[in-house]
């Protein structure tokens, strides 16, 4: 082999070389910045995102890495973040989950983490979904932003003599404000049993301001009716008095009645007891009488002339019928049978009565 042979050999050598070195760097390049890849697009919308919030950053759920953070941009007064999260991966995110803009730590870079509900949703997030962000962890700038505005807000001379008063006040008093600390943790530690108590008495409290929030219309409507009636009895008074006279001119006279015929009332109360305790065994039937009088109307209304509200009966008079005597043509009273409709208020056929026949007795 000839000498140039042999260097043109370690040239193409060479540059194989150095093509396969730029290759395996693009390569390298390319599936870190996950250029073959094809995820789903998700659009988280925040109100704000925070310091180091850069592309490339991870999306997270449930502590395991679902993809990366892609573009982020300000649109009105928030700010829209592009996730670009692995296919594989939607099936198990629902569709209802939120996302928390976190930080690794106080100066870190921010990543975001998906966090589903408790009760999540049957649907799941599809690709072009849109999520909110429920909370963005506190930031050190914010803090001193806060700060800032506190102090700025402070007038240095009336802190500095508010704080020398105070020094001058405790001044010499250690003992006392340590006794006194060593009073209230004893009262502390009395209370602190007492918690569970005060905690349901709160509770019991709270209770009994809702349920006086919700009668409170009625309350005040009763107050006002009670206006209204107070009124009208200040304005009647004299009709009022004029009713106090007449009742009491009333009760003298039921006096004077009750007392001459006391005697005559008890004895015609006492009379009717028996009566009334027939009457009251028998008062069931009733109701089932005039059902079935009502149910008679109906049926016969065409013979009887109409459905008005009326009760037609032809009656005749039977001189045959014996007199009245006393005690022979009193009503029975069977021993051991009580009140029975009898099948009213609609009869079956065979309970129906024939009328009588015949020369009465």
């Amino acid at each position: 082999m000839s000498r140039d042979t042999t260097a043109r050999s370690v040239r193409l050598a060479g540059i194989g070389l150095i093509l396969t070195a730029v290759a395996a760097v693009g390569l390298t390049t390319a599936l870190y910045t996950r250029a073959f890849a094809d995820p789903a697009e998700i659009t988280l919308e925040t109100s704000r995102a925070g310091l180091v919030m850069d592309p490339g950053g991870k999306v997270k759920m449930r502590g395991v890495e679902i993809g990366r953070i892609g573009e982020v941009r300000a649109v009105g007064d928030g700010v829209q973040i592009t996730l670009e999260i692995d296919r594989d991966e939607l099936d198990g995110i629902p569709a209802d989950v939120v996302a928390e803009i976190r930080a690794t730590t106080v100066f870190g870079a921010k990543y975001v983490e998906l966090v589903a509900p408790a009760e999540a949703g049957p649907g799941r997030l599809a690709d072009g979904g849109t999520i909110q962000a429920s909370g963005v962890t506190t930031e050190i700038n914010t803090v001193f932003d806060g700060l800032d505005r506190v102090l700025s807000g402070i007038d240095i001379a009336s802190l500095n003599g508010t704080l020398s008063v105070l020094a001058s006040t405790l001044s010499g008093r250690g003992d006392d404000i340590a006794a006194v600390a060593a009073k209230a943790d004893a009262y502390l530690t009395k209370f602190e049993p007492l918690l569970p108590q005060l905690r349901k008495d709160l509770q019991e409290v709270a209770r009994f301001a809702r349920l006086g929030v919700e009668v409170s219309p009625a309350l005040l409507a009763i107050l006002d009716n009670a206006t209204v009636t107070a009124g009208t009895v200040s304005d009647e008074q004299k009709a009022l008095d004029r009713l106090l006279v007449d009742l009491s001119l009333l009760g003298g006279r039921a006096e004077e009645l009750l007392g001459e015929n006391g005697d005559e009332l008890a004895t015609l109360l006492e009379s009717a007891r028996p009566t009334a305790a027939t009457l009251r065994a028998y008062s069931t039937e009733l109701p089932c009488f005039l059902k079935g009088l009502d149910e008679t109307r109906k049926i016969m209304a065409d013979v009887i002339g109409g459905t008005d509200a009326s009760l037609r009966a032809l009656v005749s008079v039977r001189s045959q019928v014996s007199h009245y005597t006393f005690p022979k043509s009193l009503p029975g009273y069977p021993v051991g049978r009580g009140p029975d409709c009898h099948g009213l208020p609609r009869l079956k056929g065979s309970q129906i009565p024939l009328p009588e026949r015949g020369t009465p007795q």
